[in-house]
Parts: structure tokens; sequence; C-alpha cells
């Protein structure tokens, strides 16, 4: 079974290397990689993430403030089963 892609912000490493760990595709949070990511990962909450207002994605947005590097693998897990 092939893993989700994943978009992270890239101040993240410690998550990024959670998630690469857990088996998904960890891509650096850019234009180009969100349109083909499953799901995004950023710090902060900011519904306009990325200076953006049409959403450029329909990938869940997953807000890891707060959040160890397990639930933030949790809530991938979580929220990408969903969207399949």
């Amino acid at each position: 079974m092939t893993r989700a892609t994943i978009a992270i912000e890239q101040q993240l490493t410690p998550y990024s290397q959670a998630l690469s760990d857990a088996g998904y595709r960890v891509v650096p949070l850019t234009d180009l990689t969100l349109k083909n990511a499953q799901a995004v990962v950023v710090q902060g909450s900011d519904d306009n993430f990325l200076g953006i207002e049409d959403p450029l994605t329909k990938a869940p947005v997953i807000n890891a403030t707060g959040l160890t590097a397990d639930q933030v693998v949790n809530e991938v897990r979580r929220r990408t089963a969903i969207e399949s």
C-alpha cells in the first residue's frame, strides 16, 4: 500500500521525521506540493495559511502547535483515512 504524501512546513523537522518513520512520503510545503498532498501540516491556525483566499487544496490542514510528533502522526492517519 502506498502511503499518502504529506506537505509540511520546513521548520517542523521533528514532525517530518516522525511522519517519514511512519511510512508517509513527506515533502516541503510549497504551492506545487500542496496540489498533490493528501494532508498538510502547519504551525499555527491561520485559515489563510499560505496567503491565499481560495484554497489550492482540499486536503486536511493539521495544526501541529501544541502537539507531539506522535499526535501529529495519529492525526494524519485519522484525517487521511477519512478523506480516502
